[in-house]
């Protein structure tokens, strides 16, 4: 709980201002009662003349502390939104700095979560929880101290039954704790279940698995269901227990209260206003287990936040150099593992500004891995990749990003127009420019005969697009964008061949450097320098006609290739 209230030290101004026009309200509340017991205590002498005036008293204060629970409203709510927008920000500042490989193993429902449920469940403890409290110690205080001057015998009566609030908050406050964490992780593996069947909605429906999933659905419903009743069933009891024992106070006084007003130890204005005291204390003592209930719930959900901000990207931006023009990179026995299995096994690589340059290799062989290696996307166990002589770990990241653009094996088109998914590259782009673009990737015929043209709507993922349109998308994004050093991780697998030509030679006219990672021996035999990779290292590196010559593996993928394309040789028959 301290921990989560500590969220609050930056906006301490604010709280203060806050407590200080609530403690008016509450005060101004907590005089109402001493009115009502003088207008009582001179109705039953008999004087009626002074009843308007406490009348009219009671009203004023009423219109007075309205308006001022504007402002607490302001105060204290406009905090906890102020807080839960700062610290939405620093979930998503977070998000984006850690590396792509983390999003590989994490359950991006289980981090949506954090954004939607989390969130809202610290607003609420810190916005309305901060009010029960701050209700509670005031009411309390004051009232205790209001009821001490009528009849210290009274009072301590009537607060007998305020040291077992207290064990009640404790016992119940740790299930409410725990139980509502259960259900917050839970509600995690819903999104992520869900996001998955949406994201796969097309396989759904191709394999016919509607009704399994819609029964797996219903299963998974049913536990959730559980968890949010057994959750319910500590939460039903928490309210009515602090209620219960509100009300015995009530009892207490009607019961020793009602016996010292027949006997003159109290007078009946006394015993009204006791009455009202009492009434309310029911409230605070109702906010003081409404305040324990949610700060349970933030406590729970500011855990799963903090373990969420704990985790450390694995590439770690302490670089102050900037490079704006690009010459040459070079890979020096690069080593890098994943999960324990090592995937570059001393690669080595050079690269010149201007090149075009080819990497192949059988599936499995490191490809992938070492173009996202390149752009640091990954982090070498050991070896150098150098940019321009210089080592990239010194490089601002900002830097790096902006000088080396990886376009990725899995295409990924942002559910937007087309114009904005062409803007990623480019804010600033033009019309012009993003036809252009179009026009270099070979899309340019295909926007066009679209009836929104650049506006046209994608859907989610691309779904409106093909294969070889998204691909092509992505390409355009690439031929828009400032980067100097351009990496292909099979981006033009989805191309047929005249549009694949077309594609490389407008690559080779951009005059900027691009790495071709890619399996297709057409595109890779175009380039001026082909690098062959095999279990992670690379094996041969050569032209293409000088790798057909001399080479050993090369030769062979050409041929499985050639063979793919042309059929398989016919055999001889025997005589």
């Amino acid at each position: 709980m301290v921990t989560l209230l500590r969220l609050l030290f930056p906006y301490w101004r604010r709280v203060l201002g806050g407590i200080l026009v609530l403690l008016m309200v509450d005060l101004g509340q907590l005089v109402v009662p001493q009115f009502i017991r003088k207008a009582v205590n001179d109705i039953y002498v008999g004087n009626y003349t002074t009843a308007p005036r406490w009348a009219f008293l009671i009203i004023v204060v009423a219109l007075l502390f309205s308006v001022l629970r504007f402002f607490w409203r302001y105060f204290f709510i406009g905090t906890s939104r102020l807080l839960e927008r700062n610290l939405r920000r620093k979930l998503y500042e977070h998000t984006v700095r850690l590396d792509p490989f983390f999003f590989q193993r994490a359950k991006i429902g289980d981090v949506m979560a954090l954004f939607t449920n989390d969130l809202q469940a610290i607003n609420m403890a810190l916005g309305m929880g901060m009010v029960a409290i701050t209700d509670f110690l005031i009411y309390t205080t004051f009232s205790i101290i209001a009821m001490l001057l009528i009849s210290p015998k009274l009072t301590a009566m009537v607060v007998i039954p305020l040291p077992l609030i207290g064990v009640v908050m404790f016992v119940l406050g740790r299930l409410i704790y725990v139980r509502f964490r259960q259900v917050q992780d839970f509600f995690g593996f819903l999104t992520e279940w869900l996001r998955d069947i949406l994201s796969g909605i097309r396989v759904v429906k191709i394999y016919d698995t509607q009704t399994r999933l819609a029964g797996r659905y219903r299963e998974i419903s049913e536990r959730f269901l559980k968890l949010n009743l057994q959750f319910a069933l500590i939460d039903g009891l928490f309210h009515p227990a602090i209620s219960t024992l509100a009300y015995v106070s009530l009892a207490i006084l009607l019961l020793v209260g009602g016996s010292m007003t027949t006997t003159g130890s109290i007078s009946l204005g006394d015993y009204v206003a006791f009455s009202s005291y009492i009434g309310m204390m029911i409230w605070p003592m109702v906010a003081l287990g409404w305040f324990a209930n949610l700060i349970q719930r933030g406590s729970a959900s500011y855990e799963r936040i903090r373990a969420y901000l704990s985790r450390r990207p694995l590439i770690k931006d302490f670089g102050n150099r900037e490079i704006k023009d690009f010459e040459r990179l070079t890979a020096k026995r690069l080593v890098l593992s994943l999960e324990g299995n090592v995937i570059l096994k001393g690669v080595e690589l050079e690269v010149f500004k201007g090149e075009f340059v080819g990497i192949t290799g059988p599936t499995g062989a490191g490809k992938s891995v070492l173009l996202n290696t390149l752009v640091r996307f990954y982090q070498p166990d050991s070896g150098l990749v150098l940019i321009n002589g210089v080592d990239y770990r010194d490089l601002e990241l900002s830097s790096l990003r902006s000088l080396i653009l990886l376009v990725p094996q899995e295409i990924f088109v942002f559910s937007m127009s087309i114009g904005d998914n062409l803007r990623v590259a480019k804010p600033d782009a033009t019309e012009e420019e993003m036809w252009w673009a179009l026009r270099m990737a070979g899309l340019e015929e295909d926007v066009r005969s679209m009836p929104e043209g650049l506006n046209t709507i994608v859907g989610e993922r691309g779904v409106g697009l093909s294969g070889g349109q998204k691909q092509r998308l992505a390409l355009a994004r690439a031929f828009l964008s400032p980067a100097q050093l351009i990496l292909l991780d099979e981006s033009l697998s989805a191309l047929d061949s005249q549009t694949e030509s077309k594609v490389v030679e407008s690559l080779r006219k951009l005059g900027k450097t691009v790495i071709l990672a890619s399996h297709r021996m057409t595109s890779v035999s175009r380039t001026d320098r082909i690098y062959v990779m095999v279990g992670g290292k690379i094996t041969e590196s050569g032209t293409h006609d000088q790798l057909l010559r001399k080479g050993e593996i090369y030769p062979l993928l050409w041929k499985a290739h050639s063979e793919g394309i042309r059929g398989p040789t016919p055999v001889p028959s025997h005589p």
